[in-house]
């Protein structure tokens, strides 16, 4: 099956179900495009000042992250999925702050020239991250953040959702129960939406270390 996925290097539940999509995509043949979702240019925070709000600022530095990812990715082809992974495993598994000594770091993970770092503070490719959202939104709703993941049928026509939102990473038959039941409901015309109340600071992104 061929899906879209799209992240925010800052949201742990993204990270979390970029990892379960890793983690079985060969089990049931899963080709997964993967595009970047900046919740600092949805949320209209990339020139905010950030003060105390840590979301904001967690954003604003995701944002610059993406900018650094696709100038790497533009200039080296280097895949957004081995930048997005450079990237978690700094700031979700390491705990460091994207800034600009974890942006080098993940430069230097793969090998590729800390100057693309100036892409950071460059607004060159922020039309191309607002097109990503556009992309996101037009089908899967203009409420959506990130995880949400794009169903592209054979039909051509496309189902898009949030989520699913993973507080860990599952063992494999879980995780293989839960993209089975998922793909089954993504793909049938007559369901919408499934939802429920979710509690704060419940993503355990360390059991992603194991993937």
């Amino acid at each position: 099956m061929n899906i879209t996925f799209f992240f925010d290097p800052s949201c742990p539940y993204s990270w979390i179900t970029s990892r379960w999509l890793l983690f079985i995509s060969n089990e049931r043949d899963i080709n997964t495009t993967w595009r970047p979702f900046s919740l600092a240019l949805k949320n209209n925070e990339v020139y905010l000042k950030s003060g105390e709000n840590k979301n904001t600022f967690a954003h604003q530095n995701s944002h610059r992250a993406l900018r650094v990812m696709l100038a790497a990715n533009k200039q080296f082809d280097t895949p957004l999925i081995d930048l997005y992974s450079a990237s978690g495993m700094i700031y979700h598994i390491l705990g460091e702050p994207l800034d600009d000594n974890g942006l080098k770091l993940m430069l230097k993970n793969l090998n590729l020239p800390e100057n693309l770092i100036s892409a950071a503070d460059s607004d060159l490719f922020d039309k191309e991250l607002k097109s990503y959202i556009d992309e996101a939104t037009k089908i899967a709703g203009k409420d959506i953040g990130v995880p949400t993941i794009i169903f592209n049928l054979a039909d051509g026509s496309r189902h898009g959702y949030f989520g699913p939102v993973l507080n860990r990473l599952p063992d494999m038959d879980e995780s293989l129960k839960i993209w089975d039941s998922l793909s089954t409901l993504a793909t049938t015309p007559s369901f919408f939406e499934l939802k429920r109340s979710r509690k704060s600071n419940m993503a355990d992104v360390a059991s992603t270390a194991r993937c």
